[in-house]
């Protein structure tokens, strides 16, 4: 009688310890889930900080290369219309989809005047793409 009762008390401690070992492994997956989870984050170009009393938030701005736009005109006007031209578009705008802003490209026609055409820039997207229009 007294074997079967150790066997029953051995076979308990084994289920007991099982479970512990069980609910460790459990509490350590979480603990590793928390862990990737925690380190997941955004890399984007805002940041904030705050303090009791008051909350500030930083946002850092992309201006788009405007000197590559105008580069690029001048280049389609090149190829196009095959004249020289320069290109004046504004030094600082903002790199964001639907901006307009306006460049103006003087063609240089020799023995004749100048001549100025306006172009409407568009931003299509945040990353910088433009589409231009001569008017």
């Amino acid at each position: 009688m007294r074997a079967m009762q150790t066997q029953t008390r051995n076979a308990q401690r084994t289920i007991i310890a099982s479970r512990t070992l069980r609910g460790a492994s459990a509490a350590l997956a979480a603990l590793a889930c928390a862990a990737l989870i925690s380190a997941c984050g955004s890399s984007g170009s805002s940041s904030s900080s705050s303090t009791a009393s008051t909350a500030k938030t930083t946002v850092t701005t992309v201006h788009l290369n405007t000197a590559r736009v105008a580069s690029s005109i001048e280049q389609s006007i090149t190829a196009q219309r095959h004249k020289v031209s320069h290109v004046v578009c504004p030094a600082v705008v903002v790199q964001a989809q639907g901006v307009k802003f306006e460049c103006k490209a003087t063609v240089i026609n020799p023995g004749k005047a100048s001549v100025v055409t306006p172009f409407l820039v568009t931003v299509t997207n945040s990353k910088g793409y433009v589409t231009y229009v001569g008017k």
